[in-house]
């Protein structure tokens, strides 16, 4: 999954004018459609985002979740995209929390906050994923490891 062209895809689709029902169905037929590929799922009439979310949740960890998983934290920053709360919700929230373990603790995501906290720190964390998605750089500089002398750094 492109995860570039994958959040350039939804926000065309919320850029659509019109009312924001049609748009926020139409960016949400995305999110599915790209659930669709990452997942291998066999497309059918009427498959909803929680039913993507909860295969997504069951799959093997791989980049292609991670991208999903990076693709719903762009989704939650988009006010009324996502449901606010209820079990989508709290499965999408779930399925972030596996899939994007690390980069959530590096952000000092709320683990044992309340839902509301939850969401208000993912509905901020599209603008600093990337940055979290990195590993940390090493605190101890490799030469001091002896593997290497000073001077070849």
């Amino acid at each position: 999954m492109d995860i570039e062209s994958a959040r350039a895809e939804l926000t065309r689709a919320l850029g659509a004018t019109g009312q924001a029902g049609p748009r926020f169905r139409a960016a949400q037929d995305v999110l599915v459609r790209h659930g669709i590929e990452a997942f291998g799922i066999m497309p059918r009439q009427g498959l909803s985002l929680d039913e993507v979310v909860a295969i997504a949740a069951a799959a093997p960890r791989t980049e292609t979740r991670r991208a999903f998983a990076v693709l719903l934290v762009h989704a939650f920053a988009i006010a009324g995209l996502l449901p606010p709360r209820g079990e989508t919700e709290q499965r999408i929230r779930s399925f972030l929390e596996l899939a994007l373990l690390n980069p959530l603790r590096r952000a000092n995501y709320p683990f044992d906050g309340t839902a509301y906290d939850k969401r208000q720190v993912l509905a901020r964390l599209h603008a600093t994923i990337d940055e979290h998605l990195r590993l940390p750089e090493p605190s101890i500089p490799r030469w001091l490891h002896g593997g290497r002398p000073a001077d070849s750094d």
